[in-house]
């Protein structure tokens, strides 16, 4: 998705959505196992809480009560995977081949699977097997977590779809965006965490109450975030 210009003339949305708490716990994973073994990188998640802000030359990612931490450039990301039934979990994966990944638990750090659906060779152990050595378990702390959380929102950088400007969220902060299109009803921008998810129309920037599924913690932080939204002016 490409960056576009920012259209002064844009006037925000605002934000108002009825919290529609979700359970904390997510639903047990698969219970069949794999066909075969995969060679994966051994870990644990560690014991202490890393910092909510990256230092200078690395990238903190969160997903639910999961941290990682890597360098920039490694040629590793990490986001969220997010369903109405499905356990919610954090995927690491190479930049350059998407199915060399790892999918681990976004509240016990636990591994859930590993590597390409067909292929049981693991080439990207090295990057993603240095991302998992710094996996932490940190509940997120919304007075001391990125904004949208706490603190002012970021000057840039600002992504389009459709008719709305929207901002990038620090990966820190453990809200993502991603987007789907219904036929019918059109495209909408999805703001997630590991625990909510609404809907945002992507012509009006209307938000989808019938859909939206807040977390009470995370209530306030899309409630700045979707005050922040704008429609572009075309």
């Amino acid at each position: 998705m490409e960056e576009a210009a920012f259209e002064p003339k844009s006037t925000a949305v605002p934000a108002t959505i009825a919290p529609s708490p979700v359970m904390d716990t997510p639903s047990p994973g698969p219970d069949e196992a794999p066909e075969y073994q995969l060679d994966v990188p051994s870990f644990a998640p560690v014991a202490t809480c890393l910092p909510s802000v990256s230092a200078p030359g690395t990238k903190t990612w969160r997903w639910g009560d999961v941290t990682i931490v890597t360098p920039e450039g490694s040629g590793v990301h990490v986001g969220g995977i997010l369903g109405p039934q499905a356990q919610p979990v954090m995927a690491i994966f190479s930049e350059t081949d998407t199915s060399e990944r790892i999918l681990i638990d976004a509240f016990s750090g636990q591994l859930v699977s590993a590597g390409p659906d067909d292929d049981p060779v693991f080439e990207k152990q090295k990057e993603i097997g240095a991302a998992l050595a710094t996996v932490s378990i940190c509940p997120i702390d919304p007075s001391t977590a990125p904004w949208p959380y706490a603190g002012p929102s970021p000057n840039g950088p600002r992504r389009t779809l459709g008719k709305i400007s929207f901002l990038q969220p620090d990966p820190a902060s453990g809200v993502q965006w991603t987007f789907e299109i219904d036929d019918p009803g059109g495209m909408f921008l999805l703001l997630q965490t590991a625990r909510s998810e609404v809907a945002i129309d992507a012509e009006t920037g209307a938000v989808s109450q019938e859909t939206a599924r807040i977390h009470a913690d995370d209530k306030v932080a899309f409630d700045r975030y979707i005050a922040t939204i704008q429609i572009v002016e075309k």
